[in-house]
């Protein structure tokens, strides 16, 4: 009898799922800001924010995380915080790019408009993508890259010094290579 019971409560569990509508759990902000605005939205756990100066261009997303992008001296920034991790990029020039997936994660970029005024005409771009509560970071002002945790890439387009860390080991570009 309890077989029965089991499969007709599973067959009806099925059914309801297919025919009643469902509901997203998944909240998402966007900000995006140019002309010198900076907007914040925050909805419970999620939040962006997305700053400029009269140059830059800056856009940030929350997908039940948190995105952040500063941009100043006509960079243009993006920041992606998704499943509770943390995107933030903030950029003097050039185009930092900043992506969290997943619980804790934090990806952070940063460029540095010194290292743009020693580059004119060509675009520097700093990458840095963060997975399940790894952290990645790439700064061109300390001319570093940072991979930490299961899950974590970062590139700097500048110094070309890159990184990329996995449940099996961690690589990064050796020292003695960079400019």
């Amino acid at each position: 009898m309890k077989l029965i019971s089991v499969i007709v409560c599973s067959a009806a569990a099925v059914l309801a799922s297919l025919v009643l509508p469902g509901v997203a759990s998944a909240t998402d902000v966007h900000c995006t800001s140019e002309n010198g605005a900076d907007i914040t939205v925050i909805d419970g756990r999620t939040a962006c924010r997305a700053a400029t100066d009269l140059l830059g261009q800056a856009k940030s997303f929350g997908i039940d995380g948190v995105g952040y992008a500063n941009a100043t001296a006509g960079a243009t920034a993006i920041g992606v915080g998704v499943r509770g991790g943390i995107g933030a990029s903030n950029g003097a020039g050039g185009m930092p790019i900043a992506l969290g997936v997943g619980q804790d994660a934090i990806a952070l970029s940063s460029i540095d408009s010194e290292e743009v005024s020693q580059s004119p005409g060509v675009p520097i771009v700093a990458i840095s993508v963060a997975l399940d509560g790894s952290r990645a970071s790439a700064q061109t002002a300390e001319r570093s890259v940072v991979c930490l945790g299961g899950g974590a890439f970062a590139w700097n387009s500048r110094t070309g010094d890159t990184c990329l860390s996995t449940p099996f080991g961690r690589w990064q570009t050796p020292a003695h290579q960079l400019p």
